[in-house]
């Protein structure tokens, strides 16, 4: 049996994992993203704002897959940009998850490619990093996820990790693992 390549995940898909808590990287369907835009407004306000009927936008998200239509590619664009917005973040966030962990601190297991920014490249190679980060950098992390979407939330974790880890600007990328756990270190948040 063949083997499958792993494709390496970007920082944006990795931020979106870790913040959600999902193990594995789940890819961002059409049908998902539909999904998530008719959970924070409604199948009528969706269609609205997608400038489709509702009739069009039940019949792409049909629960019987053989009769389950697909957007055009315009449509897609306008779902895709219509589901990267603020209040789509804010509905489908996991809420019990960012509150525990903005309260408890967090756990970062990074693994790939990280360094110190001023030194470039050559300085730059696989490492395994596990930081244990206070509860104000897991609640401005998870704050800039929900607000500013993935680039806002892999700034807020660079800053967190210049201030908390190692004193120099450290850049990420090709992460093979990223997870953020609970923090056994910082308890309830009473110590910081």
């Amino acid at each position: 049996m063949a083997r499958r390549r792993n494709r390496n995940m970007t920082m944006e898909e990795a931020i979106t994992k870790a913040v959600r808590g999902q193990r594995t990287p789940r890819t961002t369907t059409t049908y998902r993203q539909i999904k998530d835009l008719i959970k924070t407004y409604g199948d009528r306000d969706a269609a609205d704002r997608l400038g489709v009927s509702p009739r069009t936008l039940r019949a792409w998200v049909h629960p019987d897959r053989a009769k389950r239509r697909a957007p055009s590619r315009a449509n897609r664009g306008k779902i895709g940009a219509e589901h990267n917005t603020r209040e789509v973040r804010r509905a489908t966030a996991p809420r019990r998850r960012l509150n525990r962990l903005g309260q408890k601190g967090i756990k970062v297991n990074f693994t790939g490619q990280a360094g110190p920014a001023p030194m470039g490249k050559d300085y730059r190679r696989l490492r395994k990093i596990t930081a244990d980060l206070p509860p104000d950098a897991a609640e401005a992390i998870m704050h800039a996820y929900v607000e500013d979407g993935p680039a806002g939330a892999e700034a807020a974790f660079r800053e967190a990790m210049r201030e908390h880890y190692h004193d120099a600007d450290w850049q990420f990328s090709d992460p093979q693992e990223f997870r953020f756990d609970d923090s056994e270190l910082h308890g309830d948040g009473d110590d910081w």
